[in-house]
């Protein structure tokens, strides 16, 4: 599975680049996205009379399937569970400090920059790059490898 981080500062563009990847990668393969949701949490409303009544597992069901857990996991785990899944591209929005390969929203250092980007050059003529760029990269190691 191929991987790659967007990262940046809040209001850089990144979950533009990331929605417009995606697209992008779909054409060619099964696309997954983690994104790194420190501080939005699941301690109100439904979810969390379900949890304080014991569930361990909630599943909403919609427009689409989410299912919260207890374990508060990391990122290893949640890739490995995107490749069980047979995903081909996982975009990782956020994880700043893992060593996942990175595209750069802001005028941050981080290890592993593969590119920098500004929200002004994001166009389909970049997306279509980064895209490529991803496609050629090598496949990323997995914990569970």
């Amino acid at each position: 599975m191929k991987v790659i981080s967007v990262v940046g500062t809040k209001k850089t563009g990144k979950t533009t680049l990331v929605a417009a990847l995606v697209a992008s990668l779909a054409r060619h393969g099964k696309v997954g996205t983690i994104k790194n949701m420190a501080g939005h949490p699941v301690d109100r409303g439904d979810t969390k009379r379900h949890f304080d009544a014991g569930a361990d597992v909630v599943i909403g069901l919609g427009e689409a399937r989410l299912k919260v857990t207890r374990d508060r996991g990391d990122l290893d785990s949640a890739l490995s569970e995107l490749k069980a899944d047979g995903v081909d591209y996982a975009v990782v929005e956020g994880f700043k400090h893992s060593s996942l390969p990175k595209i750069v929203m802001a005028d941050i250092e981080v290890t592993n920059a593969v590119r920098k980007v500004r929200l002004a050059e994001v166009d389909e003529a970049l997306v279509e790059e980064l895209a490529e760029m991803v496609m050629g990269m090598e496949d990323q190691r997995i914990s569970s490898d």
